[in-house]
């Protein structure tokens, strides 16, 4: 055999560790990028096509995640009884002070404009005082109300579901991406390594056994392989084993549970539970009527107080009817606005609540078995159909390459 097809074929050869490790990491990269993405059905629906395995089951990964955070790291009668309501009231006035002049001054001019410039001055203040000291007390009577049957008034499930589910699916994908990032930079990196170690025994087989079908067999092997080790060494062992009685291992997402959990309850703490979702969900889930009400009936008393030296100008001017319908209408803008205008009070309740750091002390302390389902969930069910996947990808490069030896 002349010298230039020797080192063709020896170079040929030498190139099949390579292939087989850019196999290993295109089945792996592949492999995540069909897990996450597209993040809404591409193709021909129902069949045609393909959906990011987290997105297509965002609505049960959202569930698992429900039953993680309600279960294991949160306890939501106890954290809202860190708040303190006098406390919340003083961060919670201030939002409400020009609410309460202009409602004030809104109401009386509605029924009638000449009443207000009657009132004196020293009698407007004392109003006004009397009115922001009753609207504190409602602060303190809605926060231990909260406190006291926060489980019948706040559905915490529903709030975590629908902030993971519906239009937010791709929280669910950034919530996995976050927390296994480097598991993921492991599961594509592993599949060259894997890959060019089996190409080394493809290698050395082909040598002695230059059979044409071993090629797509290989390829089948690796992508497979590829997939299935790397899974395998992040979950496994749950618990640290030795070695050779000399190093120690444990799976790779187990070994950094402690880390995990802290960023865990972060996201959670800031994109899902925050104050803000939590008030929102106060005011326009299960305890809107209750709550409002309570702050409504409380106004209203404020509003007549307020119209007591005008009751007999509005008897006179025959403009009584017209009470109620604008102490209600008086309420009710007072209500939203005290809603809208209540950053101090999601300030403090985030700093009382302590959400990032109950969620993540309890989540590092899970056992391994237990800890592990949070990212493994994202595969768990697919997990076959991801490594079938990459020894399709296999048998597909391994067929190629017998036109290239």
């Amino acid at each position: 055999m002349p010298p230039e097809l020797v080192s063709l074929e020896t170079f040929k050869l030498l190139c099949i560790p390579f292939t087989y490790g850019f196999v290993g990491w295109v089945t792996n990269w592949l492999a995540l990028k069909m897990t996450f993405y597209p993040i809404k059905f591409w193709g021909i629906p129902p069949y045609l096509g393909w959906q990011g395995i987290i997105p297509r089951k965002a609505h049960k990964m959202a569930s698992k995640s429900v039953d993680v955070i309600t279960e294991r790291l949160l306890n939501i009668q106890e954290v809202f009884l860190k708040v303190d309501p006098i406390r919340a009231e003083k961060e919670f006035l201030p939002s409400i002070d020009a609410s309460i002049k202009e409602s004030m001054y809104e109401f009386v001019e509605s029924l009638d404009p000449r009443i207000w410039p009657m009132l004196p001055d020293l009698v407007k203040e004392e109003i006004y005082h009397k009115v922001k000291r009753e609207s504190g007390f409602t602060i303190r009577n809605v926060i231990r109300k909260l406190q006291a049957n926060i489980d019948s008034l706040f559905d915490v499930k529903a709030l975590v579901l629908k902030k993971l589910s519906g239009d937010n699916v791709s929280l669910v994908v950034e919530l996995f991406q976050e927390v296994g990032a480097p598991e993921f930079k492991f599961i594509e990196r592993s599949g060259f390594y894997f890959g060019f170690l089996l190409g080394l025994i493809q290698m050395v087989f082909w040598i002695y056994f230059p059979i044409w079908w071993t090629l797509p067999l290989q390829g089948i092997i690796v992508g497979y392989l590829t997939n299935y080790l790397a899974l395998e060494m992040i979950f496994r062992p749950l618990y640290p084993k030795k070695i050779l009685g000399i190093f120690t291992y444990q799976g790779l997402f187990l070994k950094r549970q402690r880390q995990v959990s802290f960023l865990y309850a972060k996201l959670v703490a800031e994109k899902i539970l925050t104050p803000k979702n939590i008030m929102e969900e106060l005011v326009f889930g299960k305890a809107a009527g209750e709550i409002l009400e309570t702050i409504r009936k409380a106004i209203r008393g404020q509003v007549d107080h307020i119209t007591t030296l005008a009751k007999p100008i509005l008897y006179a001017s025959g403009k009584w009817e017209n009470y109620e319908m604008v102490k209600e209408k008086i309420a009710k803008s007072m209500s939203e606005t005290a809603i809208s205008n209540s950053s101090e009070l999601e300030t403090y309740l985030g700093e009382a609540m302590e959400l990032e750091k109950t969620m993540g002390e309890r989540m590092a302390s899970l056992p391994p078995d237990e800890f592990e389902s949070i990212l493994r969930s994202a595969f768990q069910e697919d997990e076959m159909l991801l490594i079938l996947v990459g020894a399709a990808l296999g048998a597909v490069v391994g067929w190629s390459q017998i036109y290239f030896l």
